[in-house]
């Protein structure tokens, strides 16, 4: 990701790709169709900002991608979660069929053009795939029932299988004569985006702290979460039970239910790399849990 700046607390970055879809649209005379779909992209993430801030969820950063303008927000699951990732594409589709019906009223290219890329980015963002927003809300639907790491390996799998499918279909289209190479351009980022979502989970809580810490040093406060855990937990499942959108504390519980320590995340963090994942974190903490007396 190539890093752009902030707008306020919020930071911007953008995919490499999408500077090389804007180029080669540019280089085949595409202009019009090149603007048309970013003032369609720029609305479709205008849609999930508007979820986000009316449910009190603060947008960290933006990552500007061919498909789409992802927000990573401060905290985004369960049934908010999946608000904030059904707005894009729900209101990409409202777009689309407004442009349909306006189009029968008098026939305006631009309406057409627009239309089809509304309608190209929400049929686009429904796939089931991390990290397109049908992903985020299928991962939504599968916290209930599975871990953390168990709805990003899952979601994370589809959005490989999704880009290698894609890719193969741009790569055909290719050989047959299709002088497009915006399906190979998608499909490579879907694949390569997806990658990073799968090996990315481990370095997530990392990047969540970095960033709360940044918040922090700005001058923001933030929201903080208590969690009860017992002493024998290793260190690794610890940290991925912690809540990415709150700095979370632990309190480390013995056998009774009793209070026998506390500790938070970035000493965790610190000792995961000191002692290793596998360490119970009583012991990493020196903390006896017998019962004195």
């Amino acid at each position: 990701m190539i890093r752009l700046g902030y707008i306020g607390n919020t930071g911007i970055e953008c995919s490499p790709l999408l500077l090389a879809l804007v180029l080669w649209m540019i280089l085949t005379g595409n202009v019009a169709a090149c603007l048309t779909s970013l003032l369609a992209l720029s609305l479709h993430e205008a849609a999930h900002g508007i979820m986000a801030r009316g449910l009190g969820c603060r947008v960290e950063r933006v990552q500007l991608q061919p498909f789409g303008f992802v927000a990573r927000l401060e905290r985004a699951g369960g049934w908010d979660g999946l608000a904030i990732a059904a707005a894009g594409p729900l209101f990409s589709l409202l777009m689309a069929m407004g442009c349909a019906a306006a189009k029968d009223l008098g026939s305006l290219p631009f309406l057409a053009a627009f239309g089809q890329a509304n309608l190209s980015i929400a049929l686009l963002n429904l796939l089931p795939a991390l990290p397109l927003d049908g992903g985020r809300m299928l991962r939504c639907l599968l916290q209930p029932y599975l871990s953390p790491r168990a709805c990003i390996r899952v979601c994370a799998g589809l959005g490989l299988l999704a880009g290698a499918g894609l890719l193969l279909l741009g790569g055909a289209l290719l050989i047959q004569g299709e002088r497009n190479a915006t399906v190979v351009i998608f499909g490579l980022f879907l694949f390569l985006a997806a990658g990073r979502e799968f090996r990315g989970e481990k370095g997530a809580r990392v990047d969540a702290m970095l960033r709360r810490q940044r918040a922090v040093q700005r001058g923001e406060s933030l929201r903080v979460a208590h969690v009860g855990m017992h002493w024998s937990m290793p260190i690794a499942t610890a940290l991925r039970r912690t809540q990415t959108g709150a700095y979370t504390v632990i309190h480390v519980l013995d056998d009774d239910m009793r209070d026998i320590g506390q500790t938070e995340e970035a000493t965790l963090l610190g000792l995961l790399g000191e002692l290793g994942g596998g360490t119970p974190i009583g012991r990493a903490l020196r903390i006896d849990p017998k019962p004195k007396g």
